[in-house]
């Protein structure tokens, strides 16, 4: 009965909290808004409060306090529950600044890895570790593996609650079951520790208190330190109830795996797995299957649920072989979908893209075309001042393409020939005569190479420059479009603010942006053509 009503008193507070945490975010502005393309990695649709970690972590750790007594009857003292609060803090605060500034990678770790410094300072580590084959690991003797462990441990809990978060309800809900797992766990006769029990029960209570508003359709997000506070709570229960790290990884075994995966597989294609983000993760996936985001949720709940729950009736060994179950299901899953990426690539019809720049031609080909086409680069920029010009505009289009597997084909720099087919326009204004010339010949070579590799549809990155005539630009390309019997894709790349977002996707990457259009005459301070 009383820990009956520590979940009862949980949820209903935290309930209450992410209300007001949702009317905080709302006046301070720190909302989710939806990718206005529609292609990129956000589902909603509309725009979503965050900071929802705010109201699980002030719930749970004052209840915490309140209850202390409970919670420090065993081998805890107040030093560990104070590191423990205090990690959380600063994983709730680093989170606020990401939701609200969204900070860039390498600032966004100092947070979680100060947390874990906090920790350990505090005397939490990892005394010892079940042995799959029978006894246990002592690790009290080597601190230098204990902490090495915990940081691993930890660092891996939290990333894949981050990077889990991407569906309604997803993370909260697996959370909960983990939560409930350990509870069961720690009250079982073999491994009984009230202390335990009580710190998953008021976070299964406040998991499901905010779940109730972000289950789907969500009313308000984790927000980046909710997700991380989730797999962090996760991760310290799993130690300070003594290593119990197997139960934790049958609840979590799928994502743990999934995450695992993802930084392999963008590792293979030459990636950097903090810096690239795509729509690959398995919840993807599934949704793009036709499943709900519900539905998709309840793989997961499933796969938590049954492997977390026969973790209570195996003892390390059979823990260990579940894992590997778990493992090779998971390796399944990559084998198939692999098959699906091959299939759904080659029905995809191919299209042909000059390729300007690289800011330009990666937000279209990620954001926007990717999803429809196969799409090929080609860069044809003879235009292009110098040859010192046109190597660092191809090194970073080389760049992108390989980190977003584009096969690119790569005309050789012919400036000579350029300026005599402009020759007499040198003092044409921007967008005049000269630089329609330059439309047509770029267009121009775009479709003989279109014809040549039997592509069907072409089209051109200049399409996302506001500094161009892009109306014209579309004309061309229909008129060549006809002679050589092709389609030539004239889309609105500007639209939905384009062209910002493409500038911001470069700074991302760390893109070369050039200041001017790239002929020798487009220096000049001159006005533009009406």
């Amino acid at each position: 009965m009383f820990y009956l009503f520590l979940f009862i008193i949980s949820l209903f507070l935290t309930a209450l909290a992410t209300l007001g945490v949702k009317k905080l975010a709302i006046f301070l502005k720190v909302i989710d808004w939806p990718d206005k393309t529609g292609e990129g990695r956000k589902i909603h649709k509309q725009g979503i409060p965050l900071l929802g970690g705010l109201g699980i972590f002030v719930i749970y750790f004052a209840l915490l306090f309140i209850f202390s007594n409970r919670f420090l009857a065993g081998d805890l003292n107040f030093s560990h529950l104070l590191a423990f609060f205090l990690g959380a803090l600063v994983i709730v605060i680093g989170g606020a600044l990401d939701d609200k500034y969204n900070l860039a990678p390498q600032k966004q770790i100092i947070f979680p890895l100060l947390a874990i410094a906090l920790l350990i300072f505090g005397g939490v580590g990892i005394e010892r570790i079940s042995n799959p084959f029978g006894g246990q690991i002592d690790l009290g003797s080597f601190a230098f593996i204990s902490q090495g462990l915990l940081i691993v441990w930890l660092l891996g809990m939290m990333y894949t609650t981050k990077l889990l978060d991407g569906v309604d309800g997803l993370v909260s809900g697996v959370g909960a079951i983990g939560a409930l797992v350990i509870f069961l766990f720690t009250l079982t006769t073999r491994y009984f520790q009230p202390d335990i029990a009580l710190a998953a029960v008021l976070l299964l209570g406040s998991l499901s208190g905010f779940l109730i508003f972000n289950w789907h359709p969500a009313k308000i997000f984790l927000g980046e330190g909710g997700s991380l506070l989730i797999g962090y709570i996760l991760g310290v229960l799993a130690i300070i109830s003594g290593g119990k790290i197997a139960i934790a990884l049958l609840v979590m075994g799928i994502p743990v795996l999934d995450v695992l995966w993802t930084i392999f597989r963008r590792i293979l294609q030459g990636k950097n797995p903090w810096r690239f983000a795509d729509k690959k993760h398995l919840h993807h996936r599934l949704l793009n299957l036709g499943l709900t985001q519900r539905q998709t949720v309840l793989v997961f709940f499933a796969f938590s649920s049954i492997f977390g729950i026969s973790g209570l009736f195996l003892q390390s060994r059979g823990k260990f072989f579940a894992l590997l179950v778990l493992a090779l299901i998971m390796i399944i899953i990559v084998i198939v979908f692999n098959y699906l990426d091959r299939r759904f690539v080659s029905a995809k019809p191919k299209l042909l893209l000059h390729v300007c720049c690289a800011p330009c031609s990666s937000y279209i080909t990620r954001d926007i075309l990717s999803s429809r086409y196969q799409v090929i680069w080609y860069f044809y920029n003879s235009n292009l001042n110098t040859l010192q010009e046109y190597k660092k505009r191809l090194m970073a289009v080389k760049m992108v393409a390989s980190r977003f597997n584009i096969p690119l084909i790569v005309e050789p720099y012919k400036h000579p020939a350029w300026l005599e087919k402009v020759k007499g326009r040198e003092a044409d204004l921007e967008c005049g005569p000269r630089c329609q010339i330059c439309y047509f010949d770029r267009l121009f070579q775009t479709a003989k190479m279109a014809k040549k590799k039997k592509i069907k549809i072409f089209s051109t990155s200049l399409l996302v420059s506001p500094y161009k005539n892009t109306e014209l630009i579309g004309e061309i390309g229909k008129k060549l479009a006809l002679e050589y019997e092709l389609e030539f894709l004239a889309e609105n790349f500007q639209a939905n603010d384009g062209y910002r977002l493409s500038q911001n996707l470069a700074k991302e990457l760390g893109l070369y942006r050039q200041k001017f259009c790239g002929c020798e005459f487009s220096f000049r301070p001159e006005k533009k053509a009406i």
